[in-house]
């Protein structure tokens, strides 16, 4: 069926203002996570990691290389554990591995990892237990 010659403006305007639109909203969406840059050992790939921080000043960072996320929180060096996230109230069960040169960090990881790197992209609020010996503290952190 031919499209008639007055209506292909409004088609191609139509089609542009659909690309612009996806790509505004695309940006509104990553923009939800800060940035933080680092170049690779040998200087010659720079990795981009997105991260938040909290009220408490811990900090979330999501690895989408290794695809886990690592927890910060520079004021409690103890070994801590995390054993399940919760994802906008849904909960993920996780298993937590304490970085050994690094005490203050904690990488988490997960069954099903694109799938729930891609909620936690998404999502607007991350929560979970960490447990530091028989101390249990909650910490949460809002994705605006």
């Amino acid at each position: 069926m031919m499209i008639p010659l007055h209506k292909k403006p409004i088609l191609t305007i139509l089609r542009i203002a659909l690309i612009f639109f996806s790509i505004t909203m695309s940006q509104v969406i990553y923009a939800k996570w800060d940035e933080e840059r680092d170049m690779t050992t040998n200087g010659k790939e720079e990795l981009v990691y997105y991260y938040k921080t909290n009220e408490q000043g811990q900090k979330l960072v999501l690895d989408k290389y290794v695809k886990r996320l690592i927890f910060i929180r520079p004021d409690k060096l103890y070994k801590r554990s995390i054993k399940q996230i919760k994802i906008d109230g849904v909960p993920v069960d996780v298993n937590s591995d304490p970085f050994s040169h690094y005490p203050e960090q904690t990488a988490i990881v997960f069954e099903n990892k694109d799938e729930v790197l891609k909620k936690l992209f998404l999502a607007k609020k991350i929560e979970f237990n960490v447990l530091y010996g028989r101390e249990e503290a909650l910490s949460v952190f809002q994705i605006k």
